[in-house]
């Protein structure tokens, strides 16, 4: 038998072979007398179920507060939806710099961002602060070119939603007039 992990108080296993219905990968032997919480699979995917939907619903209802998309149809809100990631960057944490390659688009969720202009050996300048319902990153996408302004987390952490290049073009391609800004630079 082939040891790969020790799992510590609190780690729990056996759940991919119950969220895809399928047998088990491994085999879990106590290496000393140890308590174990047990979760029948018809209970565990009600769970994953029943929080992917809270998620969707939260995530659909900050959407509509959001007035860029107001031209939405519903159908297309909730492709919007289910296309979305969510990512944290911590304070300082850059999202990305001026000059790389524009693959995503993003929505603020939780936090602030600052938008700031590299200078050539002097300290970026300023260029203005985005905060929760902002969006960033869609010029580069539109105009298949590299970023334009870097991108610093200003609050403690920031939480992003973020759609990538196929699916921004696939959901949001229709209301490209609408994304763009007059940034100023």
């Amino acid at each position: 038998m082939l040891f790969t992990k020790e799992l510590q108080q609190g780690a729990g296993f056996g759940e991919l072979a119950l969220i895809y219905n399928d047998k088990r990968s491994a085999t879990i032997i106590a290496l000393e007398p140890c308590e174990c919480y047990l979760l029948d699979g018809v209970l565990c995917k009600q769970i994953i179920i029943r929080s992917s939907m809270q998620k969707r619903t939260d995530h659909a209802g900050f959407l509509n507060s959001i007035q860029l998309f107001d031209n939405l149809e519903s159908q297309q809100k909730l492709r919007l939806v289910d296309g979305l990631m969510q990512i944290t960057f911590k304070q300082g944490d850059y999202v990305f710099k001026e000059g790389d390659s524009g693959e995503e688009f993003f929505i603020i969720e939780k936090g602030e961002v600052d938008c700031v202009k590299e200078q050539d050996g002097a300290e970026p300048k300023f260029i203005r602060t985005l905060k929760t319902g902002d969006h960033f990153g869609e010029l580069a996408l539109i105009n298949n070119e590299k970023r334009s302004l870097s991108i610093k987390v200003r609050s403690e952490a920031v939480e992003l939603l973020t759609l990538d290049r196929e699916a921004f073009t696939r959901i949001l391609g229709t209301i490209e007039k609408f994304l763009k800004k007059d940034y100023q630079q």
